[in-house]
């Protein structure tokens, strides 16, 4: 049940006032509108990660294009990949032609046009991999993908450093039962539908070092931006 590719559509075609629901097994409840994913813009904590493209671009994850439009833009090179098929569809829609439907740690690679000089995982997608030992598996396949000299470029939520005292006891049950502070599981909700229940994983800023130094990355740079980071990373 692709809820996150549905939502997209329901936006793309003019509902523009359906949010979509992110529900966490502890029973938070998180609402936002999908033309989060449609912004023609980067947002403020992403400019000086994007500023340092150079050559073509593979974005693992790569929702409705946003980021594959700005890149364009810019006269790069650039082709998509998402596990949503609707996230796809929208894609594909607006123009965007180089994206392929793929769950990374799943499926088989397309083949790509182009040896990608990076690759983007914006909009949290580290995440991809649900856990800690899964991100690690993410990352090297897309080592693999880039090969060595490769530059990946990733933002993340700096869980941490939230003041919720409900996301604090949720993390703080992680750490007691011997998972990462960011490990989530989440189920997706839109117009009423539900669907399964996915793990989701957000790093702490010190932990993309230690992925990295699992996965074959070296960190180059890694800065705070507000509640947020980005972090340069060179495949050895």
């Amino acid at each position: 049940m692709d809820i996150f590719g549905k939502a997209l559509l329901v936006y793309h075609h003019g509902q523009t006032d359906i949010p979509l629901k992110v529900l966490r097994d502890d029973g938070w409840t998180d609402e936002h509108s999908p033309g989060l994913y449609f912004q023609d813009e980067p947002f403020e904590f992403e400019v000086p990660a994007l500023r340092r493209i150079s050559g073509p671009t593979l974005d693992v994850g790569c929702g409705a294009g946003r980021h594959l439009k700005w890149l364009a833009a810019e006269g790069h090179e650039a082709v998509g990949l998402d596990s949503s098929e609707g996230a796809v569809a929208v894609c594909r829609a607006q123009g965007l032609t180089g994206v392929n439907a793929v769950d990374v740690l799943s499926d088989p690679l397309p083949e790509l046009p182009f040896r990608p000089a990076q690759i983007t995982l914006f909009g949290n997608n580290v995440g991809i991999g649900g856990t800690f030992d899964g991100s690690v598996t993410l990352l090297r396949i897309l080592h693999g993908i880039c090969g060595a000299g490769g530059q990946l470029l990733l933002t993340g939520l700096n869980v941490k450093g939230t003041e919720n005292p409900t996301h604090i006891a949720y993390q703080e049950r992680n750490l007691a039962a011997g998972r990462r502070r960011g490990e989530l599981k989440l189920r997706l909700s839109h117009e009423g539908e539900t669907g399964p229940e996915f793990g989701w994983f957000h790093p702490e800023p010190h932990e993309i070092e230690e992925l990295g130094a699992l996965s074959g990355w070296g960190v180059e740079h890694l800065e705070h931006q507000g509640g947020f980071f980005w972090a340069s990373l060179r495949a050895r």
